[in-house]
């Protein structure tokens, strides 16, 4: 049973760690924005100053 135990001090943490990972790495956005999408936004700032 100590043996058990031990296995799972280690291997819990593991699976919680990856599992947090996996689930950060679904929300991440890798999309870049277009030029004319660029534009617009910097048009947008220079509007508002």
């Amino acid at each position: 049973m100590d043996i058990v135990k031990k296995i799972t001090s280690w291997v819990l943490p593991v699976i919680l760690i990856a599992a947090m990972l996996v689930t950060m790495n679904m929300f991440k956005r890798t999309e870049t924005l277009s030029s004319d999408e660029q534009k617009k936004i910097e048009q947008y700032t220079t509007i508002e100053e």
